[in-house]
């Protein structure tokens, strides 16, 4: 279990959505945001959303918290 949580930062209209753990990650970035993948095996421990309030259900941006920590960032 990761102890990161998902979050939307409605400032940045940004959502985290992490899937996984890992210590060395690599970023891809693709139109919609970044996916992030375990440098050693590639898996998917988390995805960003740029312009989340236009690419994900409002349902769903509802039920996130706001990021942790100062200035946006994640604690």
């Amino acid at each position: 279990m990761s102890d990161k949580f998902a979050y939307y930062d409605r400032d940045a209209d940004i959502a985290w959505l992490p899937t996984g753990e890992s210590s060395d990650v690599v970023s891809e970035e693709v139109e919609w945001g970044l996916i992030d993948h375990d440098s050693a095996t590639d898996e998917v421990v988390a995805v960003e959303v740029w312009s989340a309030s236009k690419r994900l259900p409002p349902e769903v941006l509802a039920t996130l918290p706001a990021p942790a920590g100062a200035h946006g960032a994640a604690a």
